[in-house]
């Protein structure tokens, strides 16, 4: 009985285990790339937190001419290759010595930051209503139309699952070969670029003043209405807190159930994303001109006044060092007490 049962099951059996290698394979190509910065904010919860040392002191290696403003944040390949968009309507690939390696034309200005996965597949929106995936070479793997231009940075969740908004007031789920998922409506456009709890729950904000919590199968939890619009991008603290700056010029700490915690005001409107420290610090900037570090309770840790609006958000290095761009053309290092490290000039305002 035994050898009959092996005669006749061996043969299925494997034949049905075959195809769930192969399932388990092709998701783990799908996920985010493990590289230096494979994404806007560096991870899918948003830390902009970098696992390397600072630089001590700022001298320029190269400087790279597109044909227009960048508004993109860049994202680091395996291989070293940095990958942004630019409003002349291109996405770039330059090489670590700053040569181009190629570059690739979309019909609209590429404001959206790119993601890159396992496979290499770099993703990004343009504003031409597209979302592209763009293998390592420069070919075109495939795109994802939607009714609106994309601004929003795509996040890519463990299960290769792709999370982007566009400005047709859709958050879009798109499966890792392009397909559509679900999408969740809001009342106005989504620039801003959705993140993702270690349990799933995808946060993203949107022009209509509300936070937004989704399971991965395309359920709302919560939405959490501001005074203004929501353009910024959510950040997941390790306790599952979130955080989100909005234009009715107040920083919003969040509980996972959706409940303020506490809330800051800054006098004017907030456009960049915040970072988080290893010590829970977290670090926003305001149109003030103004940098904050704030405790995880929200209390004022100390705060840095640039000569200009600041858009940019900031990252930091693992020795604690936070980096920061600002509209009067400057790129600044800021110690963790908040005292300045050092400064770098540039030709014109950074967004970036």
């Amino acid at each position: 009985m035994i050898k009959q049962f092996f005669k006749y099951f061996a043969l299925p059996m494997f034949a049905l285990f075959v195809p769930f290698i192969i399932f388990l394979s092709t998701t783990l190509y799908a996920q985010l790339a493990d590289t230096p910065w494979p994404m806007f904010r560096h991870d899918i919860q948003h830390t902009g937190r970098s696992p390397y040392l600072s630089i001590q002191k700022p001298v320029l290696k190269w400087a790279f001419q597109t044909q227009g403003p960048i508004f993109s944040s860049p994202a680091i390949g395996e291989d070293g290759t940095i990958y942004f968009g630019s409003k002349d309507t291109k996405l770039y690939a330059i090489n670590r010595n700053g040569s181009l390696k190629w570059a690739f034309e979309t019909q609209g200005e590429v404001d959206s930051s790119p993601a890159i996965r396992k496979d290499g597949t770099i993703l990004f929106g343009s504003w031409d209503s597209h979302l592209y995936a763009v293998n390592p070479d420069g070919s075109i793997r495939w795109k994802y139309k939607t009714e609106g231009g994309i601004i929003s940075s795509p996040a890519v969740a463990n299960d290769g699952t792709i999370y982007v908004g566009s400005w047709d007031k859709k958050l879009h789920a798109i499966t890792q070969d392009g397909n559509l998922k679900w999408t969740q409506k809001t009342a106005d456009h989504i620039v801003s670029s959705p993140a993702i709890a270690p349990d799933g729950i995808i946060y993203f904000g949107s022009g209509d003043y509300y936070l937004f919590a989704m399971k991965p199968e395309g359920k709302a939890i919560w939405s959490f209405g501001t005074r203004y619009l929501l353009d910024a991008s959510p950040l997941i603290a390790s306790n599952g807190d979130i955080y989100i700056g909005s234009e009715d010029a107040k920083f919003y700490a969040l509980q996972p159930d959706g409940q303020a915690k506490w809330t800051f005001d800054t006098v004017y409107d907030i456009d960049s994303s915040a970072a988080i420290d290893t010590d829970g610090t977290v670090y926003f900037c305001s149109g003030n001109n103004s940098i904050y570090a704030c405790t995880s309770t929200g209390k004022l840790k100390w705060r840095f006044e640039t000569g200009g609006s600041v858009i940019s958000s900031p990252a930091i290095g693992a020795d604690g060092t936070i980096y920061v761009g600002s509209r009067d053309k400057k790129v600044y290092a800021l110690n963790s007490d908040g005292s300045l490290k050092w400064v770098f000039e540039t030709g014109d305002a950074i967004e970036s």
